[in-house]
């Protein structure tokens, strides 16, 4: 099965929901369907998740699955999950610390390389 999640910034801040089931903080995302691109998926589930509007700009692909790096576009809308702007990790997350911690960074050196 493929996945997708989507690392959204707006600024140096990067979005994260929080997952009532794993009771933890993680990136919005989920499973490709089939006849979707992992691109179609990650801007679906990010609005099922948080109802913003996630603008990829790079992709990361895996075995299995892909991480977007991108711009969060604020819309006002409501999704499945609360969601909160982070500079830096919070302490409680669905996924060990060192599956965020170099995704964080490569998006974070990704944007600021597409902005020059």
């Amino acid at each position: 099965m493929r996945w997708a999640y989507a690392i959204a910034f707006e600024g140096n801040r990067f979005l994260m929901v929080w997952n009532p089931k794993r009771i933890g903080w993680e990136m919005p995302g989920g499973h490709v369907e089939e006849g979707e691109s992992g691109e179609e998926a990650v801007i679906r589930e990010f609005r099922e998740e948080c109802g913003q509007e996630f603008l990829p700009l790079a992709a990361k692909h895996y075995q299995g699955g892909a991480v977007f790096a991108g711009k969060l576009q604020v819309t006002g809308g409501s999704g499945e999950m609360r969601w909160e702007l982070f500079e830096e990790l919070p302490r409680e997350l669905s996924f060990i610390e060192a599956e965020y911690v170099e995704e964080i960074r490569w998006g974070r050196r990704t944007l600021e390389l597409n902005r020059n």
